[in-house]
């Protein structure tokens, strides 16, 4: 009777957490940003084309086969590529409520584990936010890390050889889905390092960060095989130069910058950078020590941008930060306590650590686990005191104030229920428009299958049901060059692209009929001031 008891807390969080996903998978949602990338790779993996996009024709090193995989599997069970994200977050959802669950228990107990991982359950940054996105890799990644982190807190306290093997597996996973999980890994090492060397006996608990860092390596050697057989290289995240090559304009808030450097044309004319194999050996050292001053510059900006995007609606509401001090500050610390603090606060580093590289929403969410785990105990620490106090003013009733323990809990519990789907009207950015969802549906009726449509924004191709390849940021004579050497049929041309971006464009906008070599105008997909024009090119 004891042990389902126990199980009822989290068979109940994982109904929750399965409810509400479902709920917000059914909403509209434009596929955008990465994660049409993933869903074409894993299609094309599994239909045995390999693991590349076609207009590449080669390994494509710059997403790791995790989400990929993946989608494929829930495509081949759902028949939609946009389904199978869907799926994939719920699916995922559910395990990264438990994994936070079980955590949290373990650290704090049973109510504060209740709190956690209803706030995991419920808040946007992990029901609602990974489907808008645009990767869909949130909701995975950060189920494996923390089950992940769960085992390795497990190690952290008993040392055990079993779950050193699965710490080192769950983490390796992520990496899978994640390059960024390497973080976590190194992390990890470093706080149970430090764990070993505090008492003995010394070396052989240092064998256990050994053993999951070995494990660790053996089980990415497949993809970084694959990786060397691309580039000529041994790298365990090519995304960090490839960063420095391609997005540091987005760094210092220039997108007309990060619009040259990602989808300009490589020296061959050919190929944009950001898929162009010149950039595959792009250093990340090289990029800094050519200018640090700019460097540092990038860091400052990138640490203001990481505290105006950590605390909001879409990833920790304000409302939680009472809870968060709470969590630390209201009971004294033991020797255990101050061990169990400091391997959570170690697991803040992978998101912390983008503030050396870029800063969005999806990058840092990897603080969200413990931040919610925090919260949670903070939650539970407010039922206590609230149930304290009740005894101590009225102590003849104590029996009556059994349950003050948990009212907080699910007041929260109500609140989240409430709030988290009125987030709805904040989850998509600047620049995701379903104008794009509407000109791919408008283009679909006139494509073939195996067409290809060109566009800088890949979500207009996705809901067009065809092949993709980005539009060069160049003058109109080179994206044609291009546009036949890849085969393009059609090409769309978003209004806000030709404005903020690439005004070479505007024209095929305003005068879409004038006459023009190559060029056949189909109709332009009007909703308010976002348009798009969708045009065919002639057969070479």
């Amino acid at each position: 009777m004891t042990q389902r008891k126990h199980l009822l807390a989290p068979a109940a969080l994982a109904l929750v957490a399965f409810l509400v996903r479902f709920r917000f998978s059914g909403y509209d949602r434009i596929v955008w940003g990465d994660e049409p990338f993933y869903l074409w790779l894993g299609r094309n993996w599994l239909a045995g084309r390999g693991y590349s996009f076609a207009f590449t024709g080669h390994f494509d090193y710059h997403h790791t086969p995790g989400y990929p995989l993946i989608s494929a599997l829930l495509f081949r069970l759902t028949g939609d590529l946009g389904r199978a994200s869907e799926w994939s977050h719920i699916l995922f959802g559910v395990l990264l409520t438990l994994a936070l669950y079980a955590l949290a228990r373990r650290i704090y107990g049973p109510a504060s584990a209740l709190a956690a991982g209803g706030l995991a359950a419920l808040t946007p940054a992990t029901a609602l936010m990974p489907l808008f996105w645009g990767t869909a890799t949130e909701t995975p990644y950060l189920a494996l890390v923390v089950t992940g982190l769960f085992f390795a807190h497990r190690v952290y306290q008993h040392w055990r050889w079993a779950d050193s093997v699965l710490a080192a597996l769950f983490l390796a996973l992520a990496y899978y889905v994640r390059p960024e999980g390497i973080v976590f890994w190194g992390a990890i090492g470093l706080i149970l390092g430090l764990r070993a060397l505090a008492r003995p006996p010394r070396l052989r608990r240092l064998a256990h960060p050994a053993l999951i860092g070995v494990l660790f390596l053996l089980f990415l050697t497949p993809y970084l095989w694959q990786v060397r057989q691309a580039t000529g290289q041994w790298m365990l995240s090519q995304k960090v130069g490839a960063h420095f090559a391609t997005a540091q304009g987005l760094s210092e808030g220039s997108h007309i910058r990060f619009d040259q450097e990602t989808w300009g044309l490589d020296s061959s004319g050919r190929e944009v950078w950001f898929f162009s194999e010149e950039t595959a050996n792009a250093s990340a050292l090289d990029y800094i020590l050519a200018d640090p001053g700019n460097y540092a510059r990038v860091l400052y900006s990138n640490a203001r941008k990481l505290l105006s995007q950590l605390i909001g609606p879409r990833l920790l509401p304000a409302f939680l930060a009472p809870f968060l001090f709470l969590a630390l500050f209201r009971r004294a610390w033991d020797r255990r306590r101050l061990g169990d603090e400091g391997f959570l606060l170690i697991t803040l580093l992978p998101g912390l650590s983008f503030i050396l590289f870029l800063v969005l929403e999806r990058y840092i969410v990897a603080l969200i686990p413990t931040l919610l785990i925090w919260a949670g105990h903070g939650v539970a620490e407010s039922g206590a005191w609230l149930q304290e106090t009740a005894r101590t003013l009225a102590p003849a009733r104590a029996r009556l104030t059994r349950g003050l323990a948990w009212l907080p809990i699910a007041l929260l519990f109500l609140f989240l229920a409430l709030w988290t789907p009125r987030q709805l009207g904040i989850v998509y950015f600047g620049g995701v428009s379903f104008n794009h969802l509407q000109a791919g549906a408008a283009l679909a009726p006139a494509v073939a299958p195996g067409d290809i449509v060109m566009s800088r924004y890949p979500a207009i191709a996705f809901h067009a049901g065809a092949e993709w390849v980005p539009t060069p940021a160049a003058d109109l004579a080179e994206v044609l060059a291009y546009a036949r050497h890849k085969g393009v049929d059609f090409w769309a041309i978003a209004a806000e692209e030709a404005a903020s971006l690439r005004p070479q464009f505007l024209p095929l906008l305003a005068q879409p009929d004038a006459a023009r070599p190559g060029l056949t105008y189909l109709l332009t997909v009007r909703q308010g001031e976002e348009a798009v024009a969708l045009y065919r090119l002639a057969a070479p």
